[in-house]
C-alpha cells in the first residue's frame, strides 16, 4: 500500500506534467477570448515562453540532457497565471 506521501509525490509529477499542454491551451484560448488590456496581460507569459523555448532549443542543440527542464517549470505557473486572469476578469465583469 502506498503511503501518503507517495500519492502526493505521484499527483504532483502529474500535475507538473500537465502544466505543459495545459498552459499551450489556455494561451491560445485567454489570446483569442480576452480583449484590450486583458489579452495584453494574457500574451505577457508568451514573452517569457518563447524566450525560453529558445533557450531550451539551444541547450538541445549541445546535447544538453536537461534542456525540457524551464520550460516543465514555467508551464505550470503560466497556466495557474492565465487561469488567475480569467477569474480576475470574470469577477471584474460581474462587479460592473
Amino acid at each position: 500500500m502506498d503511503s501518503f506521501l507517495d500519492v502526493a509525490d505521484n499527483m504532483l509529477g502529474v500535475l507538473i506534467m500537465a502544466g505543459i499542454p495545459a498552459y499551450l491551451l489556455l494561451q491560445v484560448w485567454t489570446a483569442i477570448e480576452l480583449r484590450r488590456a486583458w489579452r495584453f496581460a494574457a500574451l505577457a507569459p508568451l514573452a517569457l515562453a518563447v524566450s525560453m523555448i529558445v533557450w531550451c532549443l539551444s541547450a538541445l542543440a549541445g546535447d544538453s540532457s536537461l534542456w525540457p527542464v524551464p520550460l516543465i517549470f514555467f508551464a505550470p505557473i503560466a497556466a495557474i497565471y492565465l487561469l488567475g486572469l480569467l477569474g480576475l476578469r470574470k469577477a471584474a465583469a460581474h462587479a460592473a
